[in-house]
């Protein structure tokens, strides 16, 4: 089963790479690539599977990564980038402390409803500037940590049965909520909500918010 899942994910590997660095140059757009070299929270992040979210961070004067497990990002430890170790529900950090904020695919992974707000409600408060929120489309077909066809809308039992066996990321069941556009909108009521990814129904959805004028 590892050979078989290992030999697809090889095959689908460009293609997710490809789509976290359209997720990079979509935030840099929006943030209009501004050269004051502004600071960077990433919640809940890393360099990605091939280090894509490095390109990221190559635009901002200095990057925090704060995450639970930390140690597989200690080696960009340097001058621009550190590593936390933290909770996002509860981050460790002052109000406003960083121009922009970003998150990729973490919120679905915090727990339950009342999880999801205390996250969202963390990044709003820390963010001078704005912040950038991605997750996977609850409604795409194809469940992302899986690749397990409505996977997502199993009942938990089913899930623990079906998660060894797929042939995605995931190698053995853990809780995932999964978020709808109107759910991720009503974490952040502020913020500009919309699809990304796959063309007519985006396999993720982001929750972009500037305070910036102009953007």
């Amino acid at each position: 089963m590892d050979f078989v899942r290992d030999s697809f994910l090889h095959w689908v590997k460009p293609i997710h790479r490809k789509l976290r660095g359209r997720k990079v140059h979509s935030f840099l757009r929006l943030i209009g690539n501004r050269p004051e070299r502004a600071t960077l929270l990433d919640v809940g992040g890393g360099t990605g599977i091939d280090g894509e979210f490095v390109s990221l961070y190559d635009n901002f004067a200095e990057v925090v990564i704060v995450n639970l497990h930390t140690s597989p990002f200690d080696a960009l430890d340097g001058p621009c980038i550190r590593t936390v170790h933290g909770d996002a529900r509860a981050l460790p950090f002052g109000a406003q402390s960083f121009d922009w904020v970003f998150s990729n695919a973490v919120i679905e992974h915090v727990g339950g409803r009342q999880d999801q707000i205390r996250f969202a409600n963390e990044i709003r408060r820390v963010a001078l500037k704005g912040y950038f929120v991605t997750t996977p489309n609850k409604f795409f077909p194809i469940e992302q940590h899986t690749l397990f066809p409505f996977y997502q809308f199993l009942p938990k039992w089913a899930q623990k049965k079906v998660a060894p066996y797929c042939l995605g990321y995931l190698r053995q069941y853990e809780p995932i909520n999964l978020l709808s556009a109107k759910e991720l909108k009503e974490l952040f009521p502020e913020a500009k909500v919309a699809s990304m990814g796959c063309p007519v129904l985006g396999n993720g959805l982001v929750a972009f918010h500037s305070k910036e004028p102009s953007l």
